[in-house]
């Protein structure tokens, strides 16, 4: 019987056979919930493992951030016998995540027929790039790819300049999250069917499904109000106002006539009113004695509005430690290392990070013997075969 206080998802067993962000993101929000999630990784370790500044590879933030709390097991899966654990351990799981590109598990000997027929009531999630039955099913697709084949990249730049990456996976974590409700939705049916499905999540669909203005630019002509303005504050930095520019300024001159004159009250052509007013609220801004007194007045405009700060910044502040937003576990190097928690907060059930990041293919044996009943004898013929590495035997980087 689970024990839904230890976890809302406590009960449910997962493997995940994916990698770098997308994939693992969803296993590592379902080990937040309570799931037992099972990743299992190839000799050389997930690839992102390795995606890292040259002191952090190994066991990189990367690798943290998606894989904190899951134990690990190592297969080279191009071993003869190799499928066949794998398959073992899919019989006694409720759900197995894969991001690999399409057909490449079908190559494998375990796409969905087979592992349907092994285990009628798994769900397998699969995450890729283009969806299986696109012309694009074969390419590569990491975030930043997706970020230019979906315009989030364009979006991004000003007219006639190059734009600039997000340092962040953004295509990665929206399909992700976009994964994980699905899979808590095949699950349900699962559970009250007994019946299995495949669930498919393209990145390319799910950043698009994720643009909150998609209505707005597919209208002919497209929506081009200038939108949601940040403002040069002199000494204050930069500071940021939800809505339209000019119902910024339409406030803002209402209530602060006597500090914020028009200076383009004769000026016929649109842009260039824009863009004095924007200079003039900018002005006025700056000259505000202190930043908390500007966002006071702001506030008092009920204008939404926020100072603009880094990340780092964000996750220092006042506000992220009265939120205890940050949980520092093993980094498996003899120190320890910030990761933000769950958001998710229950009533009555745990939500939290479950642990560090597994070494690869840490937990191999005692995880076939706990969930598959195997012998010492046997697991030492897989591993002597090549086909279970172990954390001490494992090729990664340092």
């Amino acid at each position: 019987m689970s024990d839904f206080a230890a976890g809302p998802l406590s009960g449910v067993r997962v493997l995940d056979l994916s990698r770098v962000i997308a994939g693992p993101y969803v296993g590592r929000l379902f080990r937040d919930m309570g799931a037992e999630v099972i990743k299992l990784e190839p000799p050389t370790g997930d690839e992102s493992r390795e995606i890292a500044p040259k002191h952090d590879r190994g066991q990189s933030w990367m690798f943290t951030f998606t894989n904190v709390g899951k134990r690990s097991i190592a297969l080279d899966l191009g071993k003869p016998g190799a499928s066949d654990v794998l398959l073992a351990l899919a019989r006694v799981c409720d759900a197995v995540i894969e991001n690999f590109r399409p057909g490449v598990l079908e190559r494998l000997g375990l796409g969905w027929e087979r592992l349907h027929a092994e285990n009628p009531r798994a769900v397998l999630l699969s995450i890729n790039g283009f969806g299986s039955d696109s012309k694009l099913r074969d390419r590569r697709a990491y975030a930043p790819i997706v970020h230019a084949a979906t315009g989030l990249l364009r979006d991004r730049g000003q007219l006639g300049q190059a734009p600039a990456q997000p340092r962040n996976a953004f295509a990665d974590v929206l399909s992700g999250l976009h994964g994980a409700v699905a899979l808590l939705a095949a699950l349900r049916v699962s559970e009250a069917t007994g019946v299995g499905e495949h669930v498919e999540v393209a990145m390319f669909d799910a950043t698009l499904a994720s643009h909150s203005e998609s209505g707005n630019v597919l209208l002919d002509p497209p929506d081009d109000r200038s939108m949601n303005p940040v403002y040069p504050a002199g000494a204050h930095g930069f500071v940021a106002i939800a809505g339209a520019e000019s119902h910024v300024w339409v406030t803002l001159s209402r209530m602060y006539a006597s500090e914020l004159e028009d200076p383009a009250t004769a000026e016929p052509d649109l842009e260039t009113r824009s863009r004095k007013r924007q200079a003039a609220i900018a002005a006025w801004m700056a000259r505000q004695p202190t930043l908390d007194g500007l966002l006071e007045k702001l506030t008092r405009a009920k204008l939404a509005c926020a100072p603009v700060v880094t990340p780092r910044e964000a996750l220092s502040s006042e506000l992220a430690r009265e939120r205890e937003l940050l949980t520092r576990v093993d980094d498996r190097r003899g120190g320890r290392r910030p990761v933000v928690r769950p958001p998710a907060r229950f009533s009555s059930s745990r939500n939290e990070i479950r642990g560090p990041a597994p070494l690869p293919g840490e937990h191999g044996p005692e995880l076939l013997h706990e969930l598959l009943g195997w012998d010492d004898a046997k697991i030492a013929a897989l591993r002597s075969s090549g086909i279970l590495v172990t954390h001490d035997t494992a090729k990664t980087g340092g």
